[in-house]
């Protein structure tokens, strides 16, 4: 399916609940299988750890707008957008703050020890469930981040909605929130654009972030 950016609909913020309730994925209920909502509702307790509520849902709710237009395994790329950072669990909330101030969030040093632990987090509630843990699901959640691997197209999709996170209101109130609009506004296109390499959001990402910064 082709995107018709005059059918796009972009997130109104003015009826999406934002904050704390937003880690339990209270705005996209209705867009997940019976099955996606019992991984996100066991997932919760590990979401968000970053003081960045609603990110998991944002990353989950981008993934699911994507494969309204790409060809792609929701059962692999969904779970996956889903339990890709529960492995900032515990982390030290202030010091990764101080990264992300410094803009020095991008090593692999700083970025691989969470998509390890998310991994084994995400095993452990799929066994909870009683659900078949797909090797896929780990080796994109394996390197969501770092990137230093070739991944599939499935891996690819989830990708991009991570990175369109950084494009979204709640992104902005996470990490910059006294920031001026300008500022704020260059900050979404430097990190959720213009980082380049593997980074580099595909031709339906960028359209649909296009329109989400608009």
């Amino acid at each position: 399916m082709l995107f018709d950016i005059k059918k796009y609909n972009p997130i109104d913020y003015r009826n999406w609940i934002v904050g704390d309730r937003a880690r339990e994925g209270v705005n996209i209920q209705s867009l997940l299988t019976e099955q996606e909502r019992a991984l996100f509702h066991e997932a919760v307790p590990y979401q968000d750890q970053r003081k960045d509520p609603g990110q998991a849902e944002m990353v989950t709710y981008f993934a699911i707008k994507q494969l309204e237009y790409l060809e792609g395994d929701r059962d692999v790329i969904v779970p996956a957008a889903i339990m890709h950072d529960t492995g900032w669990y515990k982390c030290d909330v202030e010091a990764w703050k101080k990264l992300a101030t410094s803009g020095d969030t991008e090593s692999e040093a700083v970025r691989r020890p969470h998509q390890n632990m998310s991994i084994l987090i995400a095993g452990m509630l799929f066994e909870r469930l009683g659900l078949g843990f797909k090797a896929e699901i780990a080796d994109i959640i394996g390197d969501h981040d770092t990137r230093k691997l070739p991944t599939t197209k499935n891996g690819r999709i989830m990708w991009d909605a991570d990175m369109l996170w950084r494009v979204t209101y709640p992104c902005v109130q996470s990490y910059f929130p006294e920031a001026p609009p300008n500022e704020a506004l260059k900050r979404m296109e430097d990190t959720g654009f213009n980082m380049g390499g593997n980074h580099t959001l595909g031709e339906m990402a960028l359209q649909i972030g296009r329109v989400e910064v608009v």
